[in-house]
């Protein structure tokens, strides 16, 4: 618990400095929802969704602070969602949102961050994905890890990797990364592996192993993504129940039709399959979507989804979405 107040005491330092001494920007956004389950007796009603305040500032040359306060929708308050401080070791230098596009160079992060497994940590936010709800492979699996860490990225064109050291659970550290090739610039292949360091209060060390795909052909990108998991369950280090070993997968294509009829419109489709070992349990998600690009800052989106599970009756619900950003 001492690291965690050390790391926290930094970044509050950085904060006042950026505060007092820099040049800040800020960006944020919002989400509403009306959800509508499709089953009998089952009454629409308004959500909310996320909200975010992301600010970003330049300290000096070669180092910057970024980070985010976010809505926790479980509790109802406002909770840290990113606070880090980006060194640029060679290569480009600049402001992006926290959650942002990186640029090419090596740099270090210090803090806390959206730990860059995989490529579904890409698409947390509501603005950085077309579909309202996150895979279903998120939520069994590593379920939108945000830690306290250090992260070692490069972007290098057509080479990519990562490494990072988070706490992970109780005892020991999470030590894992990602390392991706991009032959061209539609196509993308990534494989990353985390493990910790320390077995937990359960006698046991949660290792996931994950390979990402994405592709664009003109209108048409897809990305798919599978993770093999070894205890640890819905983001949970501590607590593994009775589901210790489990895989799953998800395949989205999004259709934009901008790019053929000139109508700010993408359709979107997903299906994610999700099992224990021995299948066990399992569960299937069919979700398709719509999202309209009224003008910038302002985008209206709508979808069905349907999960089956092996213990439970199928769950249907209709979401619509209104989400503003700036």
């Amino acid at each position: 618990m001492q690291h965690h107040h050390l790391v926290t005491s930094i970044i509050g330092f950085f904060i006042l400095q950026t505060i007092t001494f820099a040049q800040i920007q800020f960006s944020g956004f919002a989400d509403i929802l009306l959800v509508t389950p499709l089953e009998a007796q089952s009454e629409a009603d308004f959500q909310q969704g996320q909200i975010e305040l992301d600010i970003s500032a330049t300290i000096r040359p070669g180092i910057n602070f970024e980070g985010a306060i976010a809505l926790n929708p479980e509790t109802g308050t406002f909770e840290t969602g990113a606070g880090f401080i980006e060194m640029v070791l060679t290569g480009e230098d600049g402001l992006h949102a926290a959650r942002g596009n990186s640029f090419n160079h090596i740099g270090l992060s210090i803090g806390q961050f959206d730990v860059p497994f995989g490529i579904v940590c890409q698409h947390i936010a509501s603005p950085d994905r077309r579909l309202v709800s996150a895979p279903l492979l998120n939520e069994k699996s590593i379920n939108g890890w945000n830690d306290l860490g250090i992260n070692l990225h490069a972007d290098l064109g057509k080479f990519q990797f990562t490494s990072f050291l988070v706490n992970g659970s109780a005892e020991g550290f999470a030590i894992g990364g990602r390392s991706a090739i991009k032959p061209i610039e539609a196509f993308e292949l990534g494989i990353s592996y985390f493990s910790q360091t320390a077995a937990n209060d359960l006698d046991s060390q949660p290792q996931v192993l994950g390979v990402d795909l994405q592709t664009v052909t003109g209108p048409l990108s897809t990305r798919m993504e599978v993770h093999y998991t070894e205890d640890l369950f819905e983001g949970d280090f501590g607590e593994i129940d009775s589901v210790n070993t489990h895989q799953g997968y998800y395949i989205q294509g999004d259709f934009d039709l901008s790019e053929i009829l000139d109508i700010p419109l993408v359709l979107i489709g997903r299906y994610d399959d999700w099992s224990t070992e021995n299948d066990a349990e399992s569960a299937n998600r069919i979700t398709l979507g719509a999202a309209y690009n009224f003008y910038d800052g302002f985008e209206l989106r709508a979808e069905y989804l349907n999960d089956t599970t092996s213990e439970e009756d199928d769950y249907n619900q209709f979401v619509i979405q209104a989400l503003v950003s700036f």
